[in-house]
């Protein structure tokens, strides 16, 4: 019978020990590592690189103090993100509505980061790539994220093979700013076309009917 009390004993004081250790909260390395992935998560959505930590979470100094400003600052960072990233919607959203049915369809959010990167309106890059392929439909064969008419897809000036929209978006932001740096509409960029004129009024025209802008090229 003793045998027996000291068996129940036992088993009732396990129990209560792992259900407490189940009910217990996560360890402050613990909240920080899921605070990092929900950034992370947060700034894949953005387009935008990871912020990495130094050390790992289970691997910071043992001051309390220390993990405690470490879990604030990753859930600042979390906050700044979401806010970036909702302030971004209404573009997204146009973006994403001028996208469907063409072969740029589903990449508006690497789209908007390409533009943010560089200044240049995301719906203008995209208003290229309609005057001058159908936004895509009738790019280069040899090079088919070249949506954007350059080098006439010829050789008259290396133009990188894009293995991806996102390499395509990041160039041709950084070629409108280094090339046109002042430009404010859509017909400041004397030299893309033959007709300057002409090639802004298209890319105006793809601006408001597709997406809803006007023709201002900043972002």
């Amino acid at each position: 019978m003793r045998v027996y009390r000291i068996f129940a004993i036992t088993t009732v004081v396990a129990s209560v020990c792992v259900s407490s250790a189940l009910s217990s909260p996560p360890s402050l390395s613990t909240r920080i590592a899921e605070t990092e992935v929900m950034v992370w998560r947060c700034q894949d959505q953005r387009a935008v690189p990871r912020t990495q930590y130094s050390v790992s979470p289970w691997a910071l100094p043992r001051s309390h103090a220390y993990r405690v400003w470490t879990l604030r600052l990753w859930k600042q960072r979390h906050t700044a993100c979401l806010i970036a990233l909702h302030a971004n919607d209404e573009v997204l959203r146009k973006l994403r509505i001028g996208l469907s049915g063409t072969p740029m369809a589903g990449t508006e959010r690497e789209l908007e980061a390409a533009g943010k990167h560089w200044h240049v309106s995301p719906f203008f890059i995209a208003a290229i790539a309609g005057t001058e392929s159908s936004f895509g439909a009738a790019a280069c064969s040899s090079n088919p994220k070249n949506a954007y008419g350059l080098s006439s897809c010829t050789s008259g000036w290396r133009v990188p093979y894009f293995r991806s929209w996102a390499e395509s978006y990041e160039f041709m932001g950084k070629f409108l700013t280094s090339r046109w740096p002042n430009a404010t509409s859509t017909y400041s960029y004397s030299g893309y076309a033959a007709c300057s004129s002409c090639w802004g009024a298209k890319n105006e025209y793809w601006m408001r009917s597709r997406f809803g802008v006007t023709n201002s090229v900043r972002y």
